[in-house]
């Protein structure tokens, strides 16, 4: 047997392990949803026009590498994409002051590495921070004087090619897997697999690529409405949206508007199968997504990488989507932008900006 059939043996081994210990450590699943799939494009000409907006760049000096950042209902929380000592930046954005800097960075007791993806809490003092590279989401109290977090809950072995985890109630999250074809799972603390929907091989018409190079296609942020009844998740290289609603199990995949799928080729160089894509001035389409009470809120950029690199910014748009999966009003922003968050009930926007010194952006929007 050569090295690469044994590096193919030993990824489907470890698979195998890993699947059975979904099964072995805890119950199998309750529910595999047989659910309504349905789908809504539009084009270009279907956008309406672009309500243009004036934004405010604070001057935070604390911001070194924002990543991320998230309204509570009280606060902004930015999280740091690279840092010397600390993740989290707690700012007022009515006073435009930074409160308070938390996370400290390590892998000591309360601390995290990575503030890949914020989620609010119960109360507007805090917020959950998932930390991907140690598997763990990590609940901080915001106004605390301690820069480590309160608590935290860590992936269990069953749980261990779960991504992008947010809480979906007290007990339960619901995530993506690294690998398989199913494509959202909830599961509850202990482990267990309670429910899965949609699939991965019902997003191409060619069903041969294998779940994790298409999941790898469709890869792009996720987000929770604040009842937690609807889950989004936008695509990055292809412009889609899909709108889980929780409570029926009906996935609503919105396509549009340039209807683009990237060039890719199924590489399997290390052992295992792994999306190449052949285009490498290929476009990317929603940098970021909220998911609000009544509205979505996606930014778009819809450029090629080659626009990117030689503008240096990214999206400037914000196409605001019913939960029905109608767009129903967009937005152009003077300030390019990379990440977003939204306060509904006093209608502003905040962003990263994207230039060479970025920081915190607000904007006043009207409906």
């Amino acid at each position: 047997m050569n090295l690469y059939m044994i590096k193919i043996y030993l990824y489907r081994l470890l698979l195998l392990f890993l699947t059975g210990l979904n099964f072995s450590c805890g119950n199998p699943p309750e529910k595999s949803h047989d659910i309504e799939y349905s789908i809504r494009n539009f084009g270009p000409e279907d956008v309406p026009a672009l309500d243009a907006l004036q934004g405010k760049k604070l001057n935070l000096t604390a911001l070194l590498n924002p990543n991320a950042i998230l309204w509570t209902g009280k606060y902004l929380v930015v999280g740091e994409r690279k840092v010397l000592d600390y993740h989290l930046h707690v700012v007022d954005p009515n006073s435009e002051r930074l409160i308070n800097t938390t996370g400290k960075d390590g892998f000591g007791p309360g601390e995290i590495v990575a503030a890949y993806q914020l989620q609010r809490g119960k109360s507007v003092n805090e917020c959950w921070v998932y930390d991907h590279t140690q598997k763990l989401i990590a609940l901080f109290d915001l106004e605390s004087s301690s820069d480590l977090y309160q608590k935290a809950f860590k992936q269990p072995q069953s749980m261990y090619l779960a991504v992008d985890m947010l809480w979906n109630s007290d007990s339960t999250l619901i995530c993506q897997l690294a690998d398989g074809d199913e494509k959202f799972q909830i599961y509850d603390t202990l482990g267990n697999q309670l429910s899965t929907y949609g699939t991965w091989s019902q997003m191409l018409e060619d069903r041969s690529p294998p779940p994790n190079v298409v999941s790898s296609v469709h890869q792009g942020k996720s987000t929770i409405s604040p009842d937690y009844r609807k889950y989004v998740k936008v695509g990055l290289l292809r412009d889609y949206i899909e709108i889980l609603d929780l409570p029926s199990g009906k996935i609503t995949s919105v396509h549009g508007p340039e209807h683009n799928i990237p060039e890719f080729e199924v590489d399997y160089s290390a052992g295992y199968p792994m999306a190449q894509f052949t285009d490498m001035s290929r476009s990317h389409y929603y940098k970021d997504v909220v998911a609000g009470e009544k509205y979505i809120y996606a930014l778009y950029f819809g450029k090629s990488m080659d626009a990117y690199f030689q503008e240096g910014e990214t999206a400037r748009e914000i196409y605001v989507f019913d939960y029905a999966g109608s767009l129903v009003k967009t937005y152009t922003l003077d300030h390019a932008l990379f990440s977003l968050a939204v306060d509904e009930k006093n209608k502003r926007f905040f962003g990263i900006s994207s230039d060479k010194d970025p920081n915190v952006v607000i904007f006043d929007y009207n409906d």
